[in-house]
């Protein structure tokens, strides 16, 4: 938002988590829209630009599915704050909503940019650690029943924590040993709710106990190791932190997705499954479309398409040549077939 200015065309409609429209698609911004963007907490925009021209954006979600599934989630969370039950037959159709959805693409590679505002952060850390676990769960084989067992853990692997207090969970200094030892309770609160309802599977309240797990014994709550740890919550830890990482809400700790993959990497086969990771790792976009970068050639391109098979090499807009002199039009290089060319590190849009 920090580089968003009056004037500019918004490329991307912006809602909230009410499904309520805030910024249609096509929108001038003006002064007074850019005041209350930033007063509601949305990180980002996306915006045109006619030098670049217009990019397709492929949706993993429809809006409606995303927003469907958000406000349940909502829901689910406030009732359990509050002490009343919650309504498991809408859980159950929202989760086979977004299964059926996510099924019906025979090639689907996450991009996960969303407008998430600071108070909706962790609703749609649940939603997106949700649909990186599907995914990687399709590409584990996974029949349809796995995948609602994998989808509604990992839609409710952080819900102990809505019994926490408020206070601590939004403590802005370092947590005392008391403190984090409390924090850590959410994991056995989590499998106490999901575990008293029996409509929903013990495979997925095992994703709330054991998300925190790690793969050589080193987690909590119990410290269990390998195959010891539910394989659904092995995917979920994966998922979970890499959502973290990335999150555009954090500017503190967000990196780049292929820096998350660098972290997560140099844990593999400690804190998580090596197998399951190279999974993970090649159902995501490491260059995001919409993402800036520098070629070893020098130019400056915007990722225009991504690539499934090498997600190194994707398709490159070029709009800067290498002595810094836009080009119009821009050109594009696929990178899967032009192998003189590869990206050197993405950079700040100019």
């Amino acid at each position: 938002m920090d580089k968003v200015k009056v004037g500019m065309i918004t490329e991307r409609a912006v809602w909230d988590i009410d499904g309520k429209l805030l910024l249609g698609k096509g929108t001038k911004i003006d002064g007074g829209y850019l005041k209350r963007l930033k007063e509601i907490g949305v990180p980002a925009l996306y915006i045109f630009d006619e030098k670049i021209g217009k990019v397709e954006y492929e949706e993993v979600l429809s809006e409606r599915t995303r927003m469907e599934t958000l406000n349940v989630t909502r829901e689910v969370m406030q009732n359990v704050r509050l002490n009343s039950g919650f309504d498991i037959l809408k859980v159950n159709q929202v989760v086979n909503d977004l299964i059926t959805e996510m099924m019906t693409s025979k090639e689907l590679i996450v991009s996960l940019i969303d407008m998430r505002t600071a108070n909706d952060a962790g609703f749609y850390h649940s939603l997106n650690t949700t649909v990186l676990s599907v995914i990687t769960g399709m590409a584990l084989g996974y029949n349809a029943k796995k995948l609602k067992q994998l989808a509604c853990g990992a839609l409710f692997h952080d819900i102990g924590i809505v019994l926490l207090p408020p206070e601590l969970i939004n403590k802005k200094t370092p947590l005392t040993p008391e403190e984090n030892a409390q924090v850590m309770k959410h994991t056995e609160l989590g499998f106490d709710i999901l575990r008293k309802k029996n409509e929903v599977s013990l495979l997925s309240a095992h994703v709330a106990l054991q998300h925190h797990e790690k793969f050589d014994g080193t987690g909590y709550p119990r410290g269990v190791a390998r195959r010891e740890i539910s394989e659904l919550a092995r995917i979920v830890s994966i998922t979970a932190i890499y959502d973290n990482l990335v999150s555009i809400s954090s500017a503190s700790r967000q990196v780049f997705p292929h820096q998350a993959v660098e972290y997560l990497s140099s844990y593999s086969g400690k804190w998580f499954d090596p197998d399951i990771l190279q999974v993970f790792i090649k159902t995501i976009a490491l260059f995001p479309v919409g993402s800036t970068v520098l070629l070893n050639s020098g130019d400056v391109g915007l990722v225009s398409k991504a690539n499934q098979k090498l997600p190194t090499r994707p398709t490159v807009r070029v709009y800067k040549d290498h002595q810094g002199i836009s080009l119009n039009p821009p050109f594009e290089i696929d990178l899967a077939k032009n192998h003189d060319y590869f990206i050197k590190d993405i950079i700040n849009f100019e």
